[in-house]
């Protein structure tokens, strides 16, 4: 698929090739997905294509996340440095313009604010998860404070979402292959997303971080009630 996007954007005009881009890539992160076994319960549509900048902001629990959000919003990613070595998620996030970032490095951090500032001028969309790092359980832990500087004085629509996963599908103590040859083991997996109410936003407090926090925290649990649903059938 890579392939046949990069010969595909190379007959195109410049202009037209991001719009491609993104085309694929939604598509990638479908099929990546579905020869993963990952099966998506979905609380309401998702939110319409953007008009402008607009930021993505999940909880964070498995390297499934990513082509699970990019498969609905598409848009770049912020992750973890070491993403960019990863077998095949490694050479499709570097083609996806991924903002990489180490999180223990402040040089790093500042670099990536500066990332997401000038995409979200551009117009476009980023996906970012404020916890910092994978975790289990349906806790969602404290943003960290990066949001703040990286939004402050821009206009932008903030879209809240919530994943909950079927048990042990956490990312946890354990290699990315090990992680993966773990999940593709499984025979199916089950990924319940609830997407909340976009809002806009031209100036962004560590109230209103407050608030996304909280926000996120309550459609994981609307997320985790999709699991138990009489309307599905395990």
């Amino acid at each position: 698929m890579l392939g046949a996007c990069t010969l595909w954007q190379q007959a195109q005009r410049a202009s037209a090739r991001s719009a491609t881009w993104q085309w694929w890539m939604r598509r990638w992160a479908t099929g990546l997905l579905h020869s993963f076994g990952v099966e998506q319960l979905v609380a309401g549509p998702p939110p319409e294509p953007a008009a402008g900048a607009r930021l993505v902001v999940a909880n964070h629990r498995s390297p499934l996340d990513i082509p699970l959000i990019l498969s609905h919003f598409g848009g770049c990613v912020l992750s973890r440095s070491d993403l960019a070595d990863w077998p095949l998620l490694g050479l499709a996030a570097r083609r996806a313009d991924t903002i990489f970032v180490d999180r223990d490095n402040p040089h790093s951090g500042m670099r990536a604010i500066r990332e997401i500032r000038r995409r979200l001028r551009a117009g476009r969309t980023v996906v970012a998860f404020p916890e910092g790092s994978t975790f289990e359980g349906d806790e969602v832990r404290p943003f960290r404070g990066g949001i703040l500087p990286a939004v402050s004085g821009l206009s932008v629509e903030i879209v809240p979402v919530g994943i909950a996963y079927t048990p042990g599908v956490e990312f946890g103590d354990e290699t990315f292959p090990e992680h993966l040859r773990r999940i593709g083991s499984r025979r199916r997996t089950i990924a319940a997303l609830c997407f909340g109410t976009p809002s806009q936003h031209a100036r962004f407090s560590r109230s209103d971080l407050d608030g996304l926090h909280r926000s996120v925290q309550e459609l994981v649990h609307r997320a985790r009630d999709l699991h138990t649903s009489p309307n599905y059938a395990p």
